[in-house]
This record gives structure tokens, sequence and C-alpha cells, in this order.
């Protein structure tokens, strides 16, 4: 049994999860390789939180997914990830926000992964992304950022990350990303979008990015590359997925998107 919850998607009826909390990783794996160590951390306080990301950085870890639910902080943190350089930042409005994003930029630091929780936005920023420039959009509803995503598509940009919070969706659209041909599908229901997931990985993609907000599943498809192949798996609680997490670990895989929602 605990074999075919892992592999949800191929047998288990998903509709029996539907408004239960989720947390959802994304784990990939390619022929031949050896990922760099990682790791999940949590804690209940931004404050605490804080910490446990500086004494990673001293250790060589940096953060490369963030995301709040059920109220805890919850972090990957990863070896080798590339960055030259890691600085992280928060405000509690939106408004507030996106001044902190130009003031990075002018800077050198992107934006590599952006969150909502309990009420604050906190934004990771990095160096060494390969990123050659930048930009975000805001919008109330779903369905009016589609069209935004496909113009910034016609403008050389790929969508990097995706969070809704404060009653808006934020989209990050970055050049120098390395994404190929991309596209995105959004559902109400979670059994739904795992279902859209198995037909594009068939068709050649694999998911870059996830979010959930306001009763609505997102997922962004990227084109995959040859031979990388791709895993989601759930569980109901933090410490479950932690459990789970190091499993898929030992079995060679490695943590790219992390996600929570009902």
């Amino acid at each position: 049994m605990k074999l075919l919850l892992i592999t949800f998607f191929l047998v288990l009826p998903l509709f029996a999860y539907e408004g239960h909390s989720k947390w959802i990783g994304v784990f990939k794996k390619e022929p031949g390789m050896h990922y760099p160590d990682q790791k999940v951390e949590t804690t209940l306080f931004w404050e605490a939180f804080r910490k446990i990301i500086r004494n990673n950085w001293k250790a060589g870890y940096d953060i490369t997914a963030l995301k709040y639910g059920n109220g805890k902080w919850v972090g990957v943190f990863s070896k080798k990830s590339g960055f030259t350089d890691e600085r992280f930042e928060s405000a509690g409005r939106w408004k507030h926000f996106r001044p902190i994003v130009i003031k990075n930029w002018k800077a050198g630091y992107y934006l590599v992964d952006l969150e909502y929780g309990l009420g604050k936005w906190v934004g990771i920023f990095a160096k060494g992304t390969g990123y050659t420039g930048q930009s975000y959009n805001t919008k109330k509803n779903w369905y009016e950022m589609e069209s935004v995503i496909k113009e910034r598509w016609k403008q050389g940009l790929k969508l990097t990350d995706l969070e809704q919070g404060e009653l808006k969706w934020v989209c990050v659209f970055s050049k120098g990303s390395g994404l190929g041909r991309q596209s995105f599908s959004s559902r109400g229901y979670f059994s739904k979008i795992a279902e859209k997931i198995e037909s594009m990985w068939q068709e050649g993609y694999m998911v870059t990015g996830m979010a959930y907000g306001v009763g609505k599943w997102v997922v962004v498809f990227s084109e995959k590359p040859k031979g990388l192949h791709q895993k989601i798996s759930f569980r109901d609680s933090i410490d479950k997925f932690i459990d789970m997490f190091e499993a898929r670990r030992k079995a060679g895989y490695f943590l790219t998107t992390l996600s929570y929602g009902f």
C-alpha cells in the first residue's frame, strides 16, 4: 500500500483526498546523474526560519524552495545549486515588496522563489542563476493572467515562478532560464491536475512550477530534456513528507518543486 500511495496517479482514487491539505513534491531523476546533498527543514515562525537559512548557508547549502502551509515554514536546502550568492527579504504587503524586488535587480540579484504565508511576502534572491533579465505581473484572477503569460512568451521570457497571496496571482518571468517551450494548466481539483500532469509527461513536458490559491491548482510545464524522469508524491503532514523525501533521495531522486494545497 505504501508503494501505491507514492505512485498515486497510477492507482489511487485521488478524489478521496480532495479537500484535505497536502504537501506535494516534484522529483527528478536522470541516468548517471549523482545529485548533490539536499535536505528539508521546517519550523513554525519566520524569525526562527531566518536562522535556519543562515545556518545552512554557513554549512554550504542554498535554499532552493520555500513554502508555507498548515502553520509551518518549510525549506528545501541544496548544495552546489550553482548560485554564487543568495539573500532573502520580506514585506507584509505586495506594494511594499515590489520596491524590494527592483532594488535586488539593480544589485544583480534575481528572484528565484516567491512565497506568501502568514500575511508575509518572502523572496529568495540569488546571483549566478544564469538569468539575463526578469519581470513580473500581477492579476486578481488567474484567467486574466493567461493572456499575460502568452504575451511574455512572445517577448522571449519564460515563466519561472508563480504564487498566490493577498488576493492576487503573481507570475515571475525570466530571460536566460534555459527552459524550452512552455505550457500551463489550471484545475479546481487536485485529482484533475494530477491527470493533466500525467498527460503532459506523455507529451514530453516536465513540471517546472506549481501553486495553489483560491481553490485552484496551477501547474507550469516546460519541455523535458531527454532521459529525465519525474515523479510527484504527496503526504498529508510535513513529517510524513520529510520521511517520503528521504526515501526518494535514497532512490536517487532530487526535489525540484515544493507545493502545498487542498
